[in-house]
């Protein structure tokens, strides 16, 4: 896929913090601002189509779940954390 390169103007703070955070988990601002502007097209189509379906529908994006997530790294039980919420959501959607 070719590669477009766009100009927007951020406030520098912002963009410092977005760049360390994202260091934190090795992407990159423009991975980032890819992902996004896939999701937000996503979002758009999917709205539409629910509209059409007369249809109420949520879903989460990528970011929304790993924001969501639970951090368990480092906790001995944690293979048995995992289980139940899996359990869990398995018997929420059953």
């Amino acid at each position: 896929m070719v590669k477009t390169k766009i100009t927007v103007s951020v406030e520098k703070p912002v963009i410092d913090r977005a760049k360390l955070a994202l260091l934190k988990k090795r992407r990159t601002l423009s991975d980032f601002i890819e992902k996004s502007l896939r999701s937000l097209s996503t979002s758009e189509i999917l709205d539409d189509l629910c509209k059409e379906l007369n249809l109420h529908c949520g879903y989460v994006s990528g970011e929304d779940v790993e924001r969501n997530r639970p951090d368990l790294s480092g906790r001995a039980d944690s293979a048995a954390e995992v289980g139940k919420m899996r359990h869990g959501r398995i018997s929420r959607l059953s």
